[in-house]
């Protein structure tokens, strides 16, 4: 009977819980990226022409460097999908092709030293996946046992559109958008959603390896969900922060920077273009 009784009340909170949860963000339901598709087809399939003939001769060498290259075919057709959008600054998905070399490098390394162990990678700001999937790729072609767990605030099974070329054909879900990529997601990822501030804590692990964090950019934000990582690493696991650029994000350069210069973790920053570039931390002994 008691046992009876303590069910019934886990599952009246867990109700009430989800309920309060949906209350909050209520907003992320109602097509918080848009109503309606922002352009035809053919708009997006030239801006994704246009972004593949783009250089990045720093990453070029990046790559030529670590070993590692993401399959360029497979990270277009990804990009088309998920990358490609209609907004005013210069389009770049270049951080898929340094979170797959960097991760790929580290899988090397890794295996070397623990060849049966599990790798847990951490991504906070899925928006529509393709950081995720890029990561998952690397952990597929290394043959890698992993899980990537990624946060954000917008659901993965609720309709809406997401300003990229499928919005032509009404709006889908996050797994509807992804759905040529299932068997990856389904080998490696755990969706999660909610505001990393509540969601973050619970994450409770023996050990992050390698995280991408890339949720809100203030100075608070990225210094809270450094506390809620650095803890669970060892030496050499890494953290790849987007977006390091001092003239748009400055406070999520003064962070990164102070993570460099008094957390123990030696950095390296790597640019697309002079707008945008990726801070790569690895932490010491």
């Amino acid at each position: 009977m008691i046992k009876r009784v303590k069910y019934y009340f886990s599952l009246k909170l867990i109700i009430f819980y989800r309920f309060i949860e949906r209350k909050s963000y209520a907003y992320c339901y109602d097509f918080p990226l848009g109503k309606k598709s922002k352009a035809s087809k053919n708009t997006y399939l030239n801006l994704a022409r246009e972004v593949q003939q783009f250089k990045y001769r720093e990453i070029d060498k990046f790559e030529v460097k670590l070993g590692y290259a993401i399959d360029t075919l497979w990270f277009d057709e990804l990009a088309l999908h998920t990358q490609v959008v209609i907004k005013n600054s210069t389009l770049c998905y270049a951080h898929g092709r340094v979170l797959y070399a960097v991760l790929s490098h580290y899988i090397k390394r890794h295996q070397s030293s623990y060849p049966a162990s599990r790798l847990t990678i951490v991504e906070t700001g899925t928006a529509r996946g393709f950081s995720t999937l890029c990561m998952a790729k690397a952990l597929q072609d290394r043959n890698q046992s992993a899980v990537i767990v990624t946060f954000d605030i917008i659901p993965h099974q609720t309709k809406m559109y997401w300003n990229c070329i499928d919005d032509c054909d009404g709006p889908r879900t996050r797994a509807e958008l992804l759905k040529p990529w299932k068997e990856l997601l389904q080998e490696y990822v755990i969706f999660h959603q909610g505001d990393t501030t509540v969601e973050l804590p619970k994450v409770k692990v023996e050990r992050i390896n390698f995280a991408f964090l890339d949720g809100v950019h203030t100075y608070k934000a990225v210094m809270f969900e450094f506390e809620q990582v650095r803890d669970y690493q060892a030496f050499g696991d890494i953290i790849i922060y987007d977006d390091y650029n001092p003239s748009q994000y400055p406070g999520l350069v003064r962070a990164v920077d102070e993570i460099c210069k008094l957390h123990n973790y030696k950095c390296t920053n790597i640019k697309a273009h002079d707008g945008r570039g990726y801070m790569i931390a690895v932490k010491g002994r």
